[in-house]
């Protein structure tokens, strides 16, 4: 994380969502996807402090198969 601010902060991290599955919760099928290189997702978030002190998310921007996140 990078803080910019008291109040504004930079986070950038990778997501491997080769093990992240979509369920029908209907028919309780899973779909499952081959690992491929567009599993790899780079983050940017953006993260500001409420007047409560509290850090959220007020933007994000994110890079599938982003060649920094992959093995």
């Amino acid at each position: 994380m990078t803080l910019s601010r008291a109040d504004k902060a930079y986070v950038t991290y990778c997501s491997d969502e080769s093990r992240s599955f979509i369920k029908n919760r209907t028919t309780g099928k899973v779909d499952r996807t081959p690992t491929t290189s567009q599993s790899y997702v780079l983050y940017h978030t953006v993260l500001a402090k409420n007047a409560d002190g509290v850090w959220q998310t007020s933007d994000i921007v994110s890079n599938r198969g982003d060649k920094a996140c992959q093995p």
